[in-house]
């Protein structure tokens, strides 16, 4: 019997990689050609500073750490959702000129559906690191990823800002991205917990529903 466990746990453990592995070959194969394609090569390297840290503590922490499969397709969504943004500058982006153009909005929107993508995708990873240190106490744990969200986005804002002030004018309103919006940063940081509290009913909706099945049979 220990045996029969032992080969399913090691089917899973491969089952896994075999997922993973792909995902990351497309994803650095799509960041490559975003490198290559790049519009602005100095806004490029600023904007993947926080996707090299990010890569860099996940192998760093990967013995304490292990996303599921889910957890980690939605990261590297957001993650490529990114690079895709950077690769012409958000503010050039052209899914968001054409919604521009389609909807006849005043700016390009794109910038805003990756901070509404950074609440409503991160939240999963976070509330499944969450839950694990709050066993029991679910609730809890999506109450502080939604916390987790709000204050990322924030110090994001505060990292724009630092970088617009350390750097040219022109570099840094590339960066920022505000198209002329005095409220830029703080719909970015609004759009981001909309995002994460519309996963957070989605998941809840869920998980109710799935414990309602169990309970029936």
């Amino acid at each position: 019997m220990i045996t029969a466990l032992s080969q399913k746990t090691t089917k899973k453990i491969a089952a896994r990689g075999s997922i993973l592995q792909p995902l990351l070959i497309i994803f650095w194969i799509t960041w490559l050609f975003f490198f290559l394609t790049a519009k602005d090569p100095t806004d490029w390297w600023i904007e993947n500073i926080l996707v090299f840290l990010f890569f860099g503590w996940l192998f760093t922490m990967r013995k304490k750490i292990k996303f599921t499969d889910g957890a980690m397709v939605c990261i590297l969504l957001f993650l490529t959702l990114h690079i895709y943004g950077a690769r012409m500058a958000y503010t050039h982006n052209e899914l968001g000129e054409y919604l521009k153009n389609r909807f006849h909005l005043w700016r390009n929107p794109y910038d805003r559906i990756v901070h509404f993508s950074f609440g409503f995708l991160l939240l999963y990873p976070f509330n499944e690191l969450l839950s694990k240190k709050f066993s029991g106490q679910r609730n809890f744990g999506l109450l502080l990823s939604n916390m987790a969200i709000l204050c990322l986005a924030t110090i994001f804002e505060l990292i724009e800002w630092g970088v617009a002030a350390c750097t040219d004018k022109a570099t840094g309103e590339t960066y920022v991205a505000t198209q002329g919006d005095l409220w830029d940063s703080q719909k970015d940081i609004f759009v981001a917990i909309v995002g994460a509290l519309l996963f957070t009913l989605i998941f809840s909706i869920l998980r109710e529903k799935r414990a309602t099945i169990s309970d029936t049979k």
